[in-house]
């Protein structure tokens, strides 16, 4: 790399030619000592240690030494899990050591990306192996339904739409945890009507496509038991303990020292609660299982405060905002007037899959390796998530409304209890729940998190406006041409959808309004934190230019809000602090009292303690589209855009990527470049180390 900042960006000619050698040399099967030594070479070079791993792994699979090639692939697996050579590898070498389950996930990953056969065998498959087969068949978007779930008919494996209910979830989560059983919400009605419906829609492609956007599920931790079971309560305590049947009127005996043998009727795939104060057994006669879930112990902690409540509004765009705040959001502006409000906050993509586990572990995208939802690995167990964190510290943790971006792929794994939607999280709805959570479970510390989606935008094709946008807006801007399926993130700057997006923020103002003043009357100031902010902004403030790209980077597409309020939180604040989304993850830390990783990518900001950022940073890193960077100051933007598109595995080539740097306000406007030898010194050198991990120097399998 040139140290006058000449050029951004130089690929290491060396490495690339030694990985083309190298590749050339396992396409010929030619393992031999100058294969050794050339690849000593390059992971000297240490321009791509995945690529040396792969490449170690082809050379000791060839010389049959299967177990330390594993090692390898494995190795390369937690760099780059998204790599379809590392998968082939992978799928070849868990072949050769009798392993047909993890082979055939592996299989299934290049069946999905690479269009290979789709596997057809699984010896010995008991429901374990084959929801594991299905998780590799499926995204990480959906949960918990399963698009193409696994099954054994008639001795052959096969896929069909399912969802995984009334059983236990296939994802990962804390060591000493029990695992997701999946219930349905009963929401105040009958308990088993939902059962009923799921168990005859959650086949049909009907339920698949389109009525599952608002069908409510209930995720909590538990264990599945058949007979009976003993809950122990500690001496001196109260515990509340879920339960769910798998069955409409499931008779459940309640057996404690003290009282006689009382009967509990459960629903089918649907969570009840009662109150415990002495070990207690439960039994179940008939020949059908049910879900007891974890014990939640009641009680305060002095270390603890009583209610910590994130809100993310989806995609609540700033500097959009900013300017009518007090008008447009009149009650959460007033109650976070006694708070910090951050001014210049960012986040680091300009859509929820990636940006909401940058949020919830302090970590870029392309450290939670989270850049595109149709893969379907899950979140290094090494990064501590903020619910598994507050969980550590003893708060019973909760999403009464949520988005299933994060369930599959792990980032909601340390949470106790998951309420969760496909598509549909109104404001109304989470603020309703909130205030009966509250109610029910306030007797413990609570860590309680919201995920809304009313000021979200949509494709605009059989979407149902708000009424009183439909009936206020002419008919000019009521109608208009519909072009082509178009993703949110690109939605042009229609009226209809600016007119939309208010009625949901007035929407939101109201029902959170009525939270927070709920949170007031029953709280001392000292006794919470509440947090709200999004994960990204909206595009459909970008005015549209014919002929040219949406900036799916710029300001309206990722400057994003953040206030909070509560202990140690200060108060009447409008910081212009630079701030990013990974940044709420040490906040929190320091405020709760959590240790915080030293690696992580988020900071503490200076309000709290910590120190200022100089730059903040957003990027789209989406396979098959251009990787685009912006690197912002208070004055100016680094904006950057490659050549090539972004590979499966999220890397891409920098070298003749097109760099400028304007002032802010004036982002990609050529007009007004603001090159200089001062600026680039600066920008350069900040830009290189975060694309640095990124990078694949031009080489590609």
């Amino acid at each position: 790399m040139t140290d006058d900042f000449s050029v951004f960006w130089q690929n290491n000619d060396t490495a690339a030619a030694l990985f083309y050698d190298l590749l050339a040399r396992s396409e010929r099967g030619a393992y031999d000592d100058d294969f050794l030594a050339a690849l000593a070479a390059y992971r000297e070079a240490g321009t791509n240690p995945a690529h040396a791993d792969i490449f170690a792994a082809q050379y000791l699979l060839h010389h049959g030494d299967t177990e330390n090639a594993r090692l390898c692939a494995e190795r390369a697996y937690a760099l780059r899990p998204v790599h379809n050579e590392t998968w082939r590898l992978l799928a070849v070498i868990h072949s050769a050591l009798g392993d047909a389950l993890n082979a055939s996930i592996f299989n299934a990953y290049l069946h999905r990306f690479k269009q290979t056969a789709i596997p057809s065998t699984l010896p010995h498959a008991d429901a374990a192996a084959l929801a594991r087969l299905t998780r590799a068949m499926i995204g990480c978007i959906d949960a918990p339904l399963a698009k193409r779930r696994a099954v054994i008919e008639n001795d052959t494996l096969t896929f069909h739409p399912d969802v995984f209910v009334g059983e236990y979830l296939p994802v990962t989560v804390p060591e000493g945890s029990a695992p997701f059983w999946v219930g349905t919400y009963a929401d105040g009605g009958f308990l088993s009507d939902r059962g009923y419906m799921i168990a005859d829609a959650r086949t049909k492609d009907w339920f698949q496509d389109n009525i599952c956007r608002d069908f409510p599920f209930d995720l909590q931790k538990a264990q599945e038991v058949r007979g009976a079971v003993q809950i122990d309560v500690p001496e001196g305590r109260e515990a509340l303990l879920p339960i769910a049947g798998t069955q409409p009127v499931q008779e459940l005996i309640v057996s404690t020292p003290s009282h006689a043998d009382q009967l509990a009727y459960l629903g089918k795939w649907s969570y009840s609660y009662i109150r415990l104060s002495e070990p207690t057994t439960l039994t179940c006669e008939e020949d059908a299982p049910f879900a007891a879930g974890t014990p939640i112990l009641l009680g305060h902690g002095t270390h603890r405060h009583k209610l910590v409540l994130n809100i993310l509004v989806d995609a609540l765009p700033w500097n959009v905002v900013r300017g009518h705040f007090a008008e447009w959001m009149p009650h959460i502006a007033r109650f976070f007037a006694r708070g910090t409000v951050f001014d210049a906050h960012f986040s680091t993509s300009e859509y929820t899959y990636p940006a909401l586990p940058a949020i919830e572990t302090g970590r870029f995208p392309h450290h939670t390796q989270f850049f595109q939802g149709e893969a379907s690995h899950e979140l290094s167990p090494a990064f501590l998530t903020l619910a598994e964190c507050m969980k550590d510290l003893g708060y019973y943790t909760s999403a009464p409304i949520l988005a299933t971006d994060g369930i599959y792929n792990g980032t909601m794994r340390g949470y106790d209890r998951l309420i969760s939607t496909v598509w549909q999280q109104p404001s109304r709805l989470g603020a309703e729940r909130t205030i009966h959570h509250i109610e029910a479970f306030g007797e413990a510390d609570l860590f309680t998190f919201l995920h809304l989606s009313d000021v979200h935008p949509w494709d605009a094709m059989a979407f149902n406006f708000a009424t009183e946008v439909e009936t206020r807006l002419p008919l000019a801007h009521r109608l208009f041409a519909w072009e082509k399926e178009t993703a949110s993130v690109r939605l042009p700057d229609f009226e209809i959808y600016k007119a939309q997006f208010r009625a949901g923020l007035r929407d939101v103002d109201r029902n959170i309004g009525m939270l927070l003043s709920y949170i007031e009357s029953h709280y001392a100031d000292d006794e919470y934190i509440v947090s709200l902010y999004s994960d990204h902004g909206s595009s459909v403030f970008t005015p549209r230019v014919e002929g040219t790209e949406l900036d799916v980077i710029g300001e309206n597409s990722t400057m994003a809000a953040w206030m909070m309020r509560g202990a140690g939180v200060p108060e009447g604040v409008v910081t212009n602090e630079l701030t990013s989304i990974v940044d709420l993850y040490p906040t929190l830390g320091t405020l709760c009292g959590f240790p915080v990783a030293g690696d992580i990518d988020g900071n503490l900001p200076a309000i709290f303690g910590g120190r200022e950022r100089d730059t903040v940073c957003s990027y789209s890193q989406f396979p098959g589209q251009t990787f685009k960077l912006a690197v912002r100051t208070a004055t100016h933007a680094l904006r950057l855009e490659t050549k090539g598109f972004t590979e499966t595995d999220g890397t891409v080539d920098f070298a003749g990527a097109a760099v400028g740097i304007y002032p802010r306000g004036h982002e990609l406007e050529k007009d007004h470049a603001a090159d200089s030898a001062e600026l680039r010194s600066f920008f350069y050198p900040r830009a290189r180390d975060l694309v640095r991990e990124i990078a694949n120097n031009g080489e590609r399998f």
